[in-house]
């Protein structure tokens, strides 16, 4: 029984790449399949299969080898000799296994009775059985859309959804999970919102391009993907005027995606060690630069073990704004969050968000622009990578854009003011609030 309120929630699964590796099973038993019912070499090395239906790849192999289309009759004498072939391949593959995660994913969705499980899959029904057999998978899906409905992977998706429908007498939000971009094209053919999951033939970038609605890396961290399956999004969103919320997950150790004045940060508490690394994961590189963000100039300064006159000075002229200085870090400051050369980078950011949150919380938080290593930094909540969104415990949106400049950086060597990065305060106007510094104290 369907829970009466709201309308239940359909996870349609890929196999191949998302839900299991068969260890090449499936190509292997294709290949045997063919021995067996035609004397001519076969075509099957001259396309992946990553994402393609069975009957589509017999189909482009058998035009391949053959150099024609194969008869009705030779499509099911394949197909007879591959379903019986497939068993013994699959329970043989040395690297046969279960996605990392994926068991206690489905475990946990299977309880609900807002939900419903399918398979979504280019496999004939009877070959994903087989392949699903082994890992005493079968259990958890009791519909789904094949390769034996159709060809089209558009299609064989439709199926699935318009079971999951039936099942449930009436409307579903149906979720395609699969690894591939054809799972994306077959899930967006139909209007249907897409989760994709790096297991598979495609890398992370290639996904993320595509903008899911969803992307992981994999489902091994299983509690922050079922958060986000069950929460639809909707519980890792929040409005910036919520800020008891994003404190409460900041000072529990959980990393946030939230503005500032400039960009859409990814952070959580300065003080926390394990916060750092795990913002160094998602950003992907072990020397993403933080900065620390305080309620006010005195905490911002608190966070240095000395504070020379030009600082101060550029504290009154643009604090809170998007300068950022970097100073001796005072030394019980956790060293994943230092600098190079036992520096701080601190700020005061006008953001009210920001003011707040570091009020709420009592402390500085970490910041640093919300996107993996390479790519662009995001101004806006929509432009945010969905990786990145996955992979945090928080998303804090603001509804106006943000001015998209990065703040300009100010380094203090050896008694001169350098810019380090430039950004959004001018060089020029850092000078002339020096000059004017230095004439009143005169």
């Amino acid at each position: 029984m369907m829970r009466p309120s709201g309308i239940p929630h359909a996870f349609l699964f890929d196999i191949d790449g998302t839900l299991i590796r068969a260890g090449g099973a499936g190509k292997q038993a294709f290949l045997d399949a063919w021995c067996e019912v035609f004397d001519a070499p076969h075509g099957f090395d001259a396309f992946p299969f990553a994402g393609c239906t069975d009957p589509a790849i017999f189909a482009a192999g058998a035009r391949q080898a053959l150099g024609r289309e194969a008869t009705v009759a030779e499509t099911d004498a394949f197909f007879e000799a591959y379903l019986r072939i497939l068993p013994g391949v699959v329970n043989k593959a040395q690297h046969y296994r279960i996605m990392p995660g994926m068991e206690r994913v489905l475990d946990a969705l299977a309880t609900r009775n807002d939900c419903l499980v399918g398979l979504c899959t280019g496999n004939l029904e009877a070959g994903a059985r087989i392949k699903l057999e082994r890992g005493n998978l079968n259990h958890h899906f009791s519909f789904g859309g094949y390769g034996s409905d159709s060809a089209d992977r558009a299609k064989l998706t439709a199926a699935a959804w318009h079971r999951a429908e039936s099942l449930a007498g009436g409307p579903v939000e149906a979720w395609v999970i699969g690894d591939s971009t054809l799972d994306y094209a077959a899930a967006t053919a139909n209007g249907l919102k897409i989760v994709l999951v790096a297991t598979g033939g495609n890398d992370l970038d290639t996904l993320a391009a595509l903008k899911p609605d969803l992307l992981f890396e994999s489902f091994a961290d299983w509690e922050t993907v079922l958060a986000r399956l069950l929460g639809l999004g909707d519980s890792l969103r929040s409005s910036v005027d919520d800020v008891d919320r994003a404190c409460c997950r900041v000072r529990s150790g959980g990393v946030i995606v939230y503005p500032t004045s400039t960009l859409y940060g990814l952070g959580g508490d300065a003080m926390n060690p394990d916060c750092a690394a795990r913002i160094r994961r998602i950003k992907g590189t072990r020397d993403a630069p933080f900065l620390l963000l305080a309620a006010d100039t005195d905490a911002a300064f608190s966070l240095a073990s000395d504070v020379p006159a030009a600082a101060r000075s550029l504290a009154a002229a643009f604090w809170p704004g998007a300068v950022t200085m970097v100073l001796p870090a005072r030394a019980e400051l956790p060293a994943d969050v230092a600098g190079p050369g036992g520096t701080v980078a601190v700020r005061v950011d006008p953001h009210p968000f920001c003011v707040a949150l570091c009020r709420s919380l009592g402390g500085p938080i970490l910041s640093t622009s919300a996107n993996r290593s390479g790519q662009p930094a995001p101004s806006v909540a929509d432009e945010i990578d969905p990786y990145v969104v996955g992979a945090s415990d928080l998303l804090v949106v603001d509804n106006e854009p943000l001015t998209g400049t990065p703040s300009t950086l100010v380094g203090f060597i050896d008694g001169d003011v350098r810019i380090l990065r430039a950004g959004a305060v001018p060089e020029t106007s850092i000078r002339a609030a020096l000059a004017a510094a230095r004439r009143i104290d005169q």
